[in-house]
């Protein structure tokens, strides 16, 4: 094969390969977002409730989440912030 067709291939991929990984970059970087979002919104419903005095739903945030966090203690770590890289609270 012809070194300049080689070089032309070469650069063709890496491109290639560049854009690929900013597209699963940003992906990524958007479901965690949407984590975060999601998260906020559930713990914003959750002290709206206790304000207002009303127990919280379990059903409404698909499940209690107690069994995520181990034996609910609040000082461990649920799932969700695992994987997030936050604390629960």
């Amino acid at each position: 094969m012809d070194p300049l067709k080689a070089a032309a291939a070469t650069a063709v991929c890496l491109v290639l390969f560049w854009l690929a990984f900013r597209l699963t970059r940003r992906l990524v970087d958007m479901a965690i977002a949407g984590g975060y979002a999601e998260e906020r919104r559930r713990l914003a419903e959750e002290e709206a409730q206790a304000a207002s005095g009303a127990e919280p739903q379990a059903a409404a945030n698909g499940g209690s989440t107690m069994g995520l966090a181990g034996n609910g203690d609040p000082s461990t770590t649920s799932a969700i912030g695992i994987v997030q890289g936050a604390s629960a609270k």
